[in-house]
Parts: C-alpha cells; sequence; structure tokens
C-alpha cells in the first residue's frame, strides 16, 4: 500500500512510460547499470537479472558496478558489456583502514567515472547508502532501489521485497526487482564462456574441495570432516584438489600438508579457479563465493549450510542447471527440531549443528548426480510415443 501511495505522489509512472522509450531505442542502446558490489557469490545470484534483461532487450548495454577483485571474471561473462569497479569506499566492510583522504579521492573518482558513462537506468540489487547517494550524484536519471532503506529518497523507482521473511532464494528474489520496470523475470541460466588458457589448471579426473571460509557469515562444516572426505577419495585413487586464497595457504598446509597426494592451490585467479572447477568431476564447500563459480560453470556440486533460515539452503541455493538434482540432495544441512531465524551460536543447544552433517551424505550426493546423469528426464514426445504404443498393445 506505501509503495503505490509513494508512486501516486512522485510521478513513478511518468518515469515508467519514459523508460519504456528509452528501452526501444535502436540507433542510441539503453545503458543500463546494475549495482552487485559485495562478495563473490552475492555478484553470480545476480547475474540471472543480466541474463533476463539481455534476453528482453538484446541490444541494450549493461554494465555492472562491482568490487574490483571481481573484474577477473570479465571474460567468463560475455552478457556483461562493461564494468565500474569499487576501489573500496562504497562499503562499510570495504572501508576498514583507509585514511578519509584516500576514501574522498577514490569516491569523487568513482562519481566522476560513473557520470561519463551517462547510464540511463541504475538497478541496485544491493546498496548501502554510499552506493544510492553516489549514483544519485552522477546524474543517472532513473534509479531502481529497495524501499525497506532508510535512504529510499535517493531513488526514484522503488520495489519492495522482504527478503529475510521470504522462503524464496537469493536469485529469484533478484529477478523479482524487474517488476518494477516493468519486465519479464523469467530465469535464465546466464551465458558462460571459458577462455582458452596457456597452460592446462588440471589434468584427469579429479575433486575440488573449498574446507575453509573466512568470513564467518555463516556456520562451516568442519575441516576434520574435510580431511576425511579427501582421504576416501585417495583411497578411490582419485587426486584431491584444495584451493583457497592466497591468507589460507597456511590454513590449508596445516591440515593437509601431511595427507599425501592431497594439492593445495591458493594461487589461481577467478578465471584458473572456474577452468579448474569445470574440468572435475565433483565439487565440495561450504556456503561461499566457489560453490557457486562451480555452479555457474555447471560442475556437480555439494554444499553444506547451516539450519537457520537467514543462511540456509533454500535462501542461498546455487543456481540450478538443467542436470541439477533435487536440492536437498546435493545442499546438504541440519534437520533439527528447531525455528532457526538467525544464528545463537553457542548459546543454542545444537550448536554447532553443521557437524551432525556426515561425511557418508556427501558421498551420497555425489551419487545423486550420477543418478541423474545416467537417466536423463523424458522429453514430452518420447512420453506421447509410449503411451500411443500402450494404446496400441490395449487395442490388440
Amino acid at each position: 500500500m506505501w509503495l503505490r501511495i509513494l508512486e501516486y505522489f512522485s510521478g513513478v509512472r511518468k518515469r515508467r512510460l519514459a523508460l519504456r522509450r528509452i528501452f526501444l531505442r535502436k540507433v542510441t542502446p539503453p545503458k543500463i547499470l546494475i549495482v552487485r558490489n559485495d562478495g563473490l557469490g552475492d555478484f553470480i545470484l545476480t547475474l540471472p537479472i543480466i541474463a533476463a534483461i539481455k534476453f528482453a532487450l538484446p541490444h541494450a548495454r549493461i554494465h555492472v558496478l562491482a568490487a574490483r577483485p571481481l573484474h577477473s571474471l570479465a571474460p567468463l561473462l560475455p552478457e556483461i558489456d562493461g564494468w565500474v569497479l569499487d576501489p573500496g569506499c562504497l562499503l562499510k566492510r570495504h572501508r576498514a583502514g583507509k585514511s578519509t583522504l584516500q576514501l574522498k579521492t577514490e569516491y569523487t573518482n568513482l562519481v566522476r567515472e560513473v557520470a561519463a558513462y551517462r547510464f540511463d537506468l541504475a538497478i541496485f540489487s544491493y546498496a548501502e547508502g554510499a552506493s544510492a547517494r553516489l549514483i544519485a550524484e552522477a546524474g543517472v536519471p532513473y534509479r531502481l532501489g529497495s524501499l525497506r532503506r532508510s535512504f529510499f529518497y535517493q531513488f526514484n523507482l522503488w520495489y519492495y521485497l522482504a527478503r529475510r521473511k521470504s522462503g524464496q532464494s537469493e536469485f529469484q528474489l533478484n529477478l523479482k526487482i524487474l517488476r518494477a520496470l516493468p519486465l519479464p523475470n523469467q530465469y535464465r541460466f546466464p551465458r558462460v564462456e571459458i577462455p582458452a588458457l596457456s597452460t592446462k589448471v588440471a589434468r584427469g579426473r579429479y575433486v575440488v574441495m573449498h574446507p575453509y571460509k573466512r568470513s564467518g557469515t555463516a556456520l562451516v562444516w568442519p575441516i576434520q570432516n574435510f580431511q576425511e572426505l579427501a582421504r576416501y577419495f585417495l583411497k578411490a585413487k582419485m587426486r584431491v584438489i584444495a584451493i583457497g586464497d592466497t591468507g589460507d595457504l597456511d590454513i590449508l598446509s596445516r591440515h593437509f600438508g601431511d595427507i599425501a597426494n592431497v594439492e593445495i592451490r591458493c594461487d589461481l585467479t577467478l578465471v584458473q579457479t572456474a577452468a579448474l572447477l569445470r574440468g572435475a568431476v565433483h565439487f565440495f564447500g561450504n556456503s561461499s563465493g566457489p560453490l557457486h563459480l562451480a555452479a555457474l560453470v555447471q560442475t556437480p556440486h555439494t554444499g553444506f549450510y547451516p539450519q537457520n533460515r537467514i543462511a540456509a539452503p533454500r535462501r542461498w541455493r546455487t543456481l540450478p542447471f538443467a542436470a541439477t538434482p533435487p536440492m536437498a540432495e546435493h545442499l546438504l544441512s541440519t534437520q533439527f527440531p528447531k525455528d532457526c531465524i538467525e544464528c545463537e551460536l553457542k548459546r543454542c543447544a545444537f550448536y554447532p549443528c553443521t557437524e551432525k552433517i556426515s561425511v557418508e551424505s556427501a558421498i551420497n550426493s555425489m551419487r545423486s548426480w550420477k543418478k541423474l546423469r545416467k537417466s536423463p528426464p523424458q522429453t514430452r514426445k518420447t512420453a506421447r510415443t509410449k503411451y500411443r504404443l500402450h494404446r496400441r498393445k490395449r487395442k490388440r
């Protein structure tokens, strides 16, 4: 109701009509900026927005405002026409440790860069106050953002999504943003093209693991379970590769250095990591960026999630593709008789709940992908022909 009242008095209908005319331009195609400048997994879950816009407006030029480390994804994503890089002056967690002068300089330069592109529309999949203020100062005429933010006045087009209370996943909620324009919000898997690398990252049959997560945004599967899983695959004569950031090398060496034939790779770029994941038999990891990257390159994967509603697999599931089994078979979580909304940590009787996800269930998850590959889904045509043959036999 509040959204309709605000739209009535703020002239949103006129802006939508003007946007429709902009979307129909052919000589000067519309320029759209997608704002998502946080982590790798969150950015990947925003890609269906770009795929949906590209399908509806093939001539549109789509840029993204993303964190600087994610720019190495550019060769993988041909649907993105340009990148505007946040040097770390917008989000609170990125500004820590920087001087006031440095932040002011980076912010001013970023305003000038965004203004130089002359975008027609900015879509905020995620925003903080500094991001919304920057786009407004850059002079972007149409800015679509959430009405649930305290800085909603920085936008002139709004959507209303209660993400925490919703039972839908993050990529589905992101697609709902397009209803405010309006544009079709049908889910389409993003286009991914892995460039030919000069050297092979890995050869043969191997399993990739991402056993350590530094961000602390959710409970993780214990690293001891990853060790046991690695020993299982080594007994099955399959190579095991543990990946991480450059800062994870000491921890991974401490836990996997004593296990023979486990290869530790902390020197890979995002493109090299994607190529490594594409060639893997399976990927195991916590709810983090590498898990979503594995789904993006359509690698069979198993993820480990806590039970609480904010970080559960139903909310942060990976992007589904054609060969994806049911969510409960490859995104594993606990099922305790407790309605978890936010994690209470040590105050909870089941803490840490992720320890209860067994190694056997992770191995069974790998088998569920194999079963799906052996028995491909029947098409409508084959189902109809079987039904016709059955009727002919009955007539005889």
